[in-house]
């Protein structure tokens, strides 16, 4: 395994500067630009972006970037690349709902081999450099996963991108989960669903549409806590995947599955 020291000593910083970045904004932070319909970024996305893309450039300036403000149409290439989303959950921080995080990780041959997820909700970040080892802030994250009831979050957010054929299909998946199993849903509206699922905050989480800076630095943390994510068709998880179901083990994942490939 390659020494990621560096990418380690980033991580400290940047979770740093864009926690202090995001604390000193405004609490319901004006649209800066809209995107598309149901779609746009504050003034905060952009800032947050532009902090992490402009340290990755002293730090590491060979390495591509593909961020979702400023560098979204970059193709992710056989070499290292930085995949960032600098606010996952733009509609929650526009309404001052403190449920959003920031997403940045490295792949390299289009594998992932680190990734950092700024909580701002509870002011931590998850991080990890491989190993199988996930830290949270600079503690080592001590998995403990004795509960008696399963959570998991379903993300609504992507639906408004999807067309009708899989709105209904996600209509039939969440009828037959509540028929068929005892989980309690949620929705936080932000990949942090992904990234509880890593540290076991919650149990399982399912999106239909993505981009890979939604969910690549959160996919890391799950593949390393020993977590289980694929494909909301059951296949292996890869950078270019649209979608995917991850849970904290193999029988959550199975249901999950299940329930969606038969809605």
């Amino acid at each position: 395994m390659k020494n990621l020291q560096l990418e380690a000593d980033f991580f400290h910083f940047i979770a740093v500067a864009v926690r202090n970045l995001v604390s000193s904004a405004d609490r319901n932070p004006a649209i800066a630009k809209h995107k598309r319909e149901g779609d746009f970024s504050t003034q905060v996305d952009i800032d947050v972006e532009n902090i992490i893309v402009s340290e990755i450039k002293k730090r590491f300036p060979n390495d591509h970037i593909l961020a979702e403000e400023t560098q979204s149409e970059v193709a992710i290439p056989k070499g290292r690349i930085w995949i960032i989303d600098p606010i996952c959950g733009t509609n929650n921080i526009a309404r001052g709902i403190k449920n959003f995080c920031t997403n940045i990780a490295l792949a390299d041959n289009k594998q992932l081999i680190a990734s950092c997820v700024v909580d701002h909700s509870q002011n931590d970040y998850f991080w990890l450099v491989g190993g199988g080892k996930v830290y949270v802030n600079n503690t080592l994250f001590e998995p403990n996963y004795e509960r008696f009831d399963v959570v998991v979050d379903v993300d609504f957010g992507a639906l408004i991108s999807v067309d009708e054929n899989k709105k209904e299909k996600h209509n039939k998946f969440l009828r037959k989960l509540i028929a068929e199993t005892g989980y309690y849903l949620i929705s936080l509206n932000s990949s942090l669903g992904f990234a509880y699922t890593a540290i076991g905050k919650v149990d399982g989480f399912l999106t239909v549409e993505n981009h890979p800076w939604d969910i690549c630095a959160s996919t890391f943390l799950i593949q390393q806590s020993g977590g289980i994510i694929t494909d909301t068709f059951g296949k292996p998880w890869v950078l270019e995947s649209t979608g995917a179901i991850a849970a904290k083990n193999e029988e959550i994942h199975k249901k999950l599955l299940s329930a969606y490939l038969n809605a």
